[in-house]
């Protein structure tokens, strides 16, 4: 299984009864950035609909510019080699999760545990370490890419991953083709 920790968020249909996502963004085993709209299954609109969300995501945008679960599911396959992803509200993003592969009749294959248990497990008080970024707002409400790589900061910071050189004109990555 991979050393380098996996951060994974995501913005679901609903704040308050959240049924299916609507964006994921993962960091990858290389730690780029990656961030995907999410074609909503046919199934999911039946049983809730799109309301306001962070990221001003509506249902044209994910027909227009979304994938498939399938293929999320292909490249989380593809690109995850761990047993579990690191998420900052590891209740949501798992039932996030648990949608896409459910919408498939699958079952997940990781677990999304807790970053803040996973940085405290290493010493390291993550609220404590966010309060020193002196962020315009909490971690939480920031836009996912800068969720992700403000995670993978902290981390490289507490010496927990070393970050790979990147060309001077890249301060992150955030890919969104699949």
């Amino acid at each position: 299984m991979t050393s380098l920790p996996i951060f994974l968020t995501c913005v679901a249909n609903s704040a308050d009864e959240a049924e299916f996502p609507l964006l994921f963004t993962w960091s990858t085993p290389d730690l780029q950035i990656k961030e995907v709209l999410i074609i909503p299954d046919d199934d999911w609109l039946h049983n809730a609909s799109i309301e306001s969300n962070l990221c001003d995501i509506d249902e044209n945008q994910l027909y227009e510019f979304g994938y498939e679960a399938s293929d999320i599911l292909a490249e989380w396959t593809a690109e995850f080699d761990t047993d579990f992803v690191l998420a900052l509200d590891p209740d949501l993003v798992g039932s996030m999760v648990e949608a896409t592969f459910d919408a498939k009749g699958m079952d997940p294959s990781f677990e999304v545990v807790s970053a803040h248990r996973w940085f405290s497990d290493r010493d390291v008080d993550l609220n404590y370490e966010l309060s020193l970024l002196d962020l315009s707002q909490a971690v939480e409400l920031l836009p996912p890419d800068e969720q992700i790589a403000t995670l993978l900061g902290i981390a490289h910071a507490k010496s927990l991953i070393e970050m790979p050189i990147l060309d001077q004109d890249d301060d992150h990555e955030v890919e969104t083709d699949i």
